[in-house]
């Protein structure tokens, strides 16, 4: 007798989705955190790729983080420092939190001198 095997629509969906989650354990799936770690990574521990786009001049402009990992940034990677430049940079308490703005509660971003 030959057995045969027909999953039905759900099961293939239901097996796909599984295998879809375990494949995206451990990623990110809120974007802007995403892009807020791969930020950060390619400022504290940029690939060999990256570097060499920086020996040959290009600049990385990083947007949106704290004031502690930009300093933090500029201690630890001076050497590279030309080749970086911070946007949109998160004014912080003392404690590295970002500070939220008292009637709207968004995060207190430092001015750039262009729209005061």
């Amino acid at each position: 007798m030959k057995r045969t095997f027909n999953f039905s629509v759900a099961a293939a969906v239901t097996v796909s989705l599984l295998s879809f989650a375990h494949l995206c354990k451990g990623i990110e799936l809120d974007p802007n955190k995403a892009l807020h770690d791969w930020q950060m990574r390619r400022l504290m521990e940029p690939s060999p790729l990256e570097l060499e786009k920086e020996r040959k001049g290009n600049v990385y402009i990083y947007d949106g983080l704290t004031e502690r990992e930009v300093d933090t940034a500029l201690d630890t990677q001076f050497f590279r420092i030309q080749n970086m430049m911070f946007v949109g940079t998160l004014k912080t308490d003392p404690r590295g939190e970002p500070l939220q703005d008292s009637v709207f509660g968004q995060p207190i971003q430092e001015s750039g001198g262009c729209n005061e």
